[in-house]
């Protein structure tokens, strides 16, 4: 189906050239025009007598005139006529005169090689009928099909209610439009209408997952009906089409799967509805918002109602996380769901509170809505998960089956995407600090991911966001963390470091720093000097002051081991150096 003039999903008026001549006001008129003119549509009635059209119509007019503003000469009315083809105008009416008259016989070679619609009238015509009664035809058209849209949804509506699932959706919308459709999820079963076998089905989908990026890249409208862009495979058939038309099926702001239309109707056991066997392009596109909404709906509801099922078995999870589960129970407990699930990788992903989470209940409810889309997000990397909320902080279990080792990069992309989903929400669950715990393949030990994932949190607290807050990523924070708790670590610092500390609180010294930047180096007296935009000398006196005060065994290994992280703990306690 081709866009025409119109812009795919705007409400727009219009009316068939062949039906428009079919009205009493041109009884009297003789025209010119092809099939393919015929075909036209009418969008408005425009009265024009200047001889220069420059920017003055947007496409789809149908232009009256007398040509009573064209200058002497024949070639006046090919000119007007050319400008009207190329501005997109829908047809010319003429009322024949002095003017026009002898113009008639080429302008209607020039409109026969065009398949453009040239009308004309060999008597006085009131071009203020023609205008008035067309426009009412356009204004009636356009009411009775917002009527047929509104009853097509509460079509929809009713079936929604009968709980039967998409299929009666998805012929309800192929009876109405002439269409074979099919829904194709970006995860689960692909939908189609007439029936086509299953395994045919999911590859068609597969090669739709694949085409739809193309296509993306090659229609900047949401809607894809632009005959000019890219190839796809028509799952009844099993030949490209060019001109597919497909939208997105959203709910939480998320796409879960594509509605689209082929071109062609293929044997299907409902008939199509008489009146519509030809609806307009406008009609169909509606249809399909309407009919995406409603597959929308019915999606909710059967995510909704799983995700409060799941909310009725979280005091196990809970007690997962306390440790009260032996590993019997738990290894029972997920082959039932999964049994590949029983020998992977599992880790905590824990999320801060927020001022504005004050209310327990109503942070549950709201992770109810987003687990929908969390769900998702992490089964297309093929994780599993479950949620829970306690402390007024979510909890997220991530478990990657029949792996040695946990997925970090994988794990951290879905929670970037779920942060990137949000990032228009009122309420946002998944925005703020949050940290990875270590990943475990024995679950009981769960409880000890969780116990890593509140100590990344901690340690962020003290040394800032990191990019991947991932447990294992902490390194020698892990000690200096440990360290504080324990009351050791001031001590510790001043063990290594105290002589440096008090020698540039007093001569305002820069000890510190090149002792950070050197080690850093790995002792390149070179680059240190460079990246502190000093001379070698300085660098040297530097170096001669900070062994003097630390002893000539400060760069011994074991020792350099200790001044290091004595250099991390202050960092930690102070902020960086560098």
């Amino acid at each position: 189906m081709g866009k025409g003039g119109d812009g795919v999903g705007e409400t727009t008026l219009h009316i068939r050239v062949r039906d428009m001549l079919k009205r009493p006001v041109f009884r009297k008129a003789e025209y010119l025009a092809s099939q393919r003119a015929l075909e036209r549509y009418v969008r408005w009635v425009h009265i024009m007598e200047v001889p220069e059209i420059g920017g003055l119509l947007s496409g789809g007019e149908l232009v009256l005139t007398t040509g009573i503003g064209w200058p002497e000469g024949k070639s006046h009315g090919l000119s007007f006529l050319q400008q009207l083809i190329a501005c997109g105008a829908a047809g010319l009416c003429i009322e024949l005169g002095e003017h026009t008259r002898s113009q008639l016989e080429a302008m209607k070679q020039l409109a026969e090689a065009e398949d453009f619609p040239l009308i004309w009238f060999h008597e006085q015509v009131r071009y203020v009928d023609i205008t008035q009664d067309l426009h009412f035809a356009l204004i009636r058209s356009h009411q009775r099909m917002v009527a047929e849209l509104d009853q097509l949804t509460t079509s929809f509506h009713q079936l929604l209610l009968n709980g039967d699932g998409v299929q009666p959706l998805l012929r309800l919308l192929s009876r109405n439009t002439g269409y074979a459709v099919a829904l194709y999820p970006l995860e689960g079963e692909a939908t189609a209408i007439p029936y086509v076998p299953p395994e045919q089905l999911e590859k068609r989908r597969q090669q739709w997952l694949e085409q739809r990026e193309l296509m993306a890249h090659a229609n900047h409208d949401r809607y894809t009906g632009n005959a000019a862009a890219v190839k796809v495979t028509d799952p009844f058939s099993g030949q490209l089409t060019m001109n597919p038309i497909s939208i997105p099926v959203q709910a939480l702001e998320y796409t879960f799967a594509d509605l689209i239309l082929f071109p062609h109707k293929h044997t299907d056991p409902d008939p199509p509805i008489p009146d519509l066997t030809h609806p307009s392009d406008e009609y169909v596109f509606h249809a399909l918002e309407r009919c995406a909404a409603a597959i929308a709906q019915d999606w909710m509801r059967t995510q909704y109602m799983e995700e409060k099922r799941r909310y009725k078995e979280d005091m196990w999870v809970i007690d997962w996380l306390n440790g009260h589960h032996s590993a019997k129970e738990i290894h029972e407990y997920l082959a039932a769901v999964n049994p590949a699930l029983c020998t992977g990788q599992a880790a905590v992903v824990l999320f801060d509170s927020s001022p504005a989470q004050h209310d327990s209940l109503r942070l549950q409810k709201i992770l109810i809505q987003r687990n929908i889309v969390a769900r998702s997000v992490f089964a297309r990397e093929g994780f599993t998960l479950y949620s829970t909320v306690l402390n007024l902080q979510i909890i997220l279990i991530v478990i990657d089956p029949q792996v040695a080792s946990l997925r970090k990069s994988n794990l951290w992309s879905c929670i970037q995407q779920l942060r990137q989903h949000e990032q228009e929400q009122t309420h946002q669950l998944f925005s703020g600090l949050y940290g990875i715990g270590q990943n475990y393949s024995e679950y009981p030990r769960l409880r000890e991911s969780l116990e890593s994932a509140k100590e990344t949190l901690r340690i962020q607290k003290d040394i800032g966001v990191m990019e991947q807050p991932f447990y294992s990523n902490l390194h020698c924070y892990r000690i200096i963390a440990s360290m504080k708790q324990s009351g050791s670590l001031t001590d510790f610092i001043n063990e290594y470091l105290g002589p440096l500390i008090r020698y540039d609180s007093e001569k305002g010294g820069q000890l510190l720093l090149t002792l950070k930047q050197y080690l850093t180096l790995c002792c390149s007296k070179q680059e240190t000097a460079s990246a502190l935009f000093i001379v070698r000398q300085t660098l040297y006196h530097r170096l001669d002051k900070i062994e003097s005060l630390l002893g000539k065994d400060y760069l011994l290994p074991e020792k350099r081991v200790a001044t290091e992280l004595a250099l991390y703990a202050y960092e930690y306690e102070h902020g960086s150096l560098i």
